[in-house]
């Protein structure tokens, strides 16, 4: 599937203005109509293009599938081709990186706010969403950190897991940091966050899945 950027005229319209309305409200709180409206279209090709409401925030979900399948396709690199004593860092890298790189540009980050809102909703659509998309990869970032850290207590990897993705999608979802640092640290400029989120959620996890 081809990725947002890569379509053209009203069909890339409508999913755009989509990601936007999902990101701005609920599921549920947002209409074809809000959509079409936001798109400037009308609502008849909405149907035409997507279907129903939850057929087109599939799509959604569709057209960005390529970041998806970058980072299972790291995750499953970090995991079998690491240095020795890198697997852990490089298991983080593979799971964060791929997401602050797409929240840098404005699409990205209404992607990433969709995300959250059907993570905190979780309502029919999004729990699609999470058994096809998600669910895949949180297994392999858990089989991962299994494989990374054989002697860690099984329950502390999944609790890693569920840890450091509250720590990532917290960060690409809100932007008061720049506005408690005076400008000094950019929300969304991944090359400066990246270097302390992922040093953050690595030494976390280290800590929390320590023996004794």
């Amino acid at each position: 599937m081809s990725s947002v950027e890569e379509l053209s005229g009203k069909k890339r319209a409508i999913l755009i203005a989509a990601e936007k309305c999902f990101a701005a409200q609920s599921y549920e709180g947002v209409s074809i109509r809000d959509i079409a409206h936001e798109a400037g279209v009308p609502i008849a090709l909405i149907g035409y293009y997507f279907g129903a409401k939850n057929e087109l925030y599939h799509a959604i979900y569709e057209h960005h599938s390529g970041y998806i399948a970058e980072r299972l396709n790291g995750l499953r690199h970090a995991r079998t081709h690491s240095a020795p004593g890198t697997t852990l860092e490089a298991i983080i890298a593979a799971f964060v990186l791929p997401v602050l790189k797409l929240n840098e540009k404005a699409e990205g980050a209404n992607f990433s706010r969709m995300v959250m809102r059907g993570v905190i909703d979780q309502h029919e659509a999004s729990e699609r969403i999470t058994r096809e998309f998600y669910d895949p990869m949180a297994r392999e970032f858990i089989a991962a950190l299994h494989d990374a850290l054989p002697h860690a207590p099984a329950d502390s990897v999944y609790w890693s897991y569920q840890f450091a993705l509250g720590a990532l999608l917290h960060h690409v979802v809100d932007t008061r940091i720049e506005r408690l640092s005076d400008g000094l640290c950019p929300a969304r400029q991944a090359d400066l966050a990246a270097p302390y989120l992922l040093r953050f959620i690595t030494d976390g996890i280290k800590a929390a899945t320590r023996v004794g």
